[in-house]
């Protein structure tokens, strides 16, 4: 039987906790996990804060001004559509682009909060756009752009590959004083939440520049997380 390295487990973590491995690779990761005094206790950690995320969070409920947002378009799209059947379908389909963005917000606190065990902050540590950037080069269908904000108070400390809906993307990182801030980079989905979300005492901001999707999350204070995407659509608004 082959014996995995502390590299391979680590990459392999997430689909382990999920139950989405073959059962002779889960085999192999599990025989390591059980003889590693770094892997073990880490794999722990995330399966329980799996738990904790699942027992506390079962559901991730659209806020209150967010249900009023989505209400007020179907009543507008009702008014300006003719053909009950063309309202329908065109109700379903934003209502379901709405449902999928929140689904994508709460896999993206999902993923910040993992980011924060262990030693998997960044893949690349350093505060140079010049080396971050190119570092996404083949590692990712996404080609995130990258800036410093270390004189207004957000310095860029890294990068790294994180999985959200399954698929590798970018994930930068910026620090605000001893706070973390994660800012995930996917294909634009065209939906707006229209506002700064809050679960378990975490921030996400979402926003789209042209073929781009912008997910930041935090527990700094909300007025920082925003503070924070006005200065980083600034500096990277072609």
């Amino acid at each position: 039987m082959s014996v995995m390295q502390c590299e391979e487990a680590r990459a392999r973590l997430d689909a382990y906790v999920d139950g989405e491995m073959a059962e002779t690779e889960r085999t192999v990761l599990r025989d390591h996990l059980a003889g590693c005094a770094d892997c073990g206790p880490e794999a722990a950690a995330l399966q329980r804060l799996r738990d904790e995320i699942r027992q506390a969070a079962p559901v991730y409920r659209a806020p209150p001004a967010l249900r009023s947002q989505i209400r007020f378009a179907l009543r507008r799209e009702a008014a300006a559509s003719g053909a009950p059947t063309l309202r329908a379908s065109s109700w379903l389909a934003y209502a379901t682009s709405i449902l999928l963005a929140v689904a994508v917000g709460s896999e993206v606190i999902d993923s910040h909060l993992r980011s924060l065990l262990g030693t998997h902050l960044t893949d690349v540590a350093s505060s140079d756009q010049h080396t971050v950037k190119p570092w996404f080069a083949g590692r990712s269908d996404v080609s995130p752009p990258v800036v410093d904000l270390s004189t207004e108070g957000f310095p860029l400390v890294g990068g790294r590959l994180d999985l959200i809906e399954g698929k590798p993307v970018p994930a930068l990182v910026y620090k605000r004083r001893e706070h973390v801030i994660n800012v995930f980079v996917l294909p634009a989905n065209r939906v707006d939440l229209g506002e700064t979300l809050t679960r378990r005492g975490y921030s996400l901001r979402h926003w789209d520049e042209g073929d781009l999707s912008f997910w930041a999350v935090t527990d700094a204070a909300p007025t920082e997380l925003t503070e924070f995407e006005h200065l980083f659509r600034a500096a990277t608004k072609s």
